[in-house]
Order: C-alpha cells, then structure tokens, then sequence
C-alpha cells in the first residue's frame, strides 16, 4: 500500500462517515489499534489489517476507535482479500470469548482478550454497553465482570492463557 492510500482520521464522526460510503477500507495502525463496529444488536471489533466498510458496515452507527487508528484503501485485489481474511480473524478473536456459556464467563474472557491485545488502561475506558454487545450480554454483567475481573499485567497474562485464541 502506498502512502498516498493513507488516510489520517482522528475523530470517530469521519471514520463513521467513511464506513457509511460503502467503500472498502483497512484498519491501519499497529498492535493495540483497532476499531470498535457499533451496529444496532451488536459490535464487532477489527483490529489492524482488517477490512472495514462495504456492505458489512453501512448500517453501523457508532465507532470507537482504540489506539491510534486510520484507514486504508485497499489498492489491490489480493490486499482487499487479505484484509476480509483480517477481519474474519478478528471475529474469530469476539467467539473465542462466547465459548462459555455463562454470561458472566463471557463478559469476563472478553475481558481477558482485550487485555491481551490492547492496553488495559484504554479497555477500562470503553463502555459496559458497547462491550457487553460484543458478547451478548447485558451491561450490568459487564460491570459485575469488571469488578471481579482487575486488569492488571500480571494477573491477565496467567487468565488470558485459559482462553488463548
């Protein structure tokens, strides 16, 4: 991809606007980047690599971009078929979480897994709902997953191996 494909996108309003196009694009930004997908019954995430917008992402309504994020216009077939296999990997990171279950489980192992990959202090930060719709349950069990779930260093690298993805 060259530069001139880059498209620098600080605020999440563009890069719902820019999904809403119906353009293909790629999540662009390194590990601990990603984008979280907020449609009407559920969110998705996709992280680097990933494609985003086209048909899978018109009717989204919010985005909440995790680290430094920007777009990509995939310049090539092969780059476009390399990213729609990032984003099913991506969901594949989501279901690992949904083996359980118990609500409560899930909400946890998300937890986990997003530690695992992001920075604890920005998972903190997102909302119960948001998260919780990534998982299927309600936000009040994504608050009660949070409480008894700390996310410090130490104790998500030796819970984060029960869930390996």
């Amino acid at each position: 991809m060259s530069h001139q494909a880059l498209i620098p996108i600080i605020q999440p309003t563009q890069i719902l606007a820019q999904l809403r196009s119906g353009q293909i694009l790629c999540v662009k930004g390194g590990r601990g980047s990603a984008l979280i997908i907020c449609h009407r019954h559920y969110a998705e995430l996709a992280g680097s690599g990933a494609a985003v917008g086209g048909s899978f992402d018109i009717d989204c309504g919010r985005i909440i971009p995790i680290g430094n994020v920007s777009l990509v216009y995939p310049e090539s077939r092969a780059e476009r078929q390399k990213a729609y296999v990032m984003r099913q990997q991506w969901i594949g990171f989501t279901q690992k979480a949904m083996e359980s279950s118990v609500p409560l489980q899930r909400a946890k192992n998300l937890l986990f897994l997003l530690c695992k990959y992001f920075d604890p202090e920005m998972i903190k930060r997102l909302p119960d709902e948001v998260l919780a719709q990534m998982v299927g349950v309600l936000p009040k069990t994504m608050r009660m997953a949070r409480v008894w779930t700390p996310l410090q260093p130490e104790h998500q690298k030796t819970e984060a191996q029960k869930v390996e993805v």
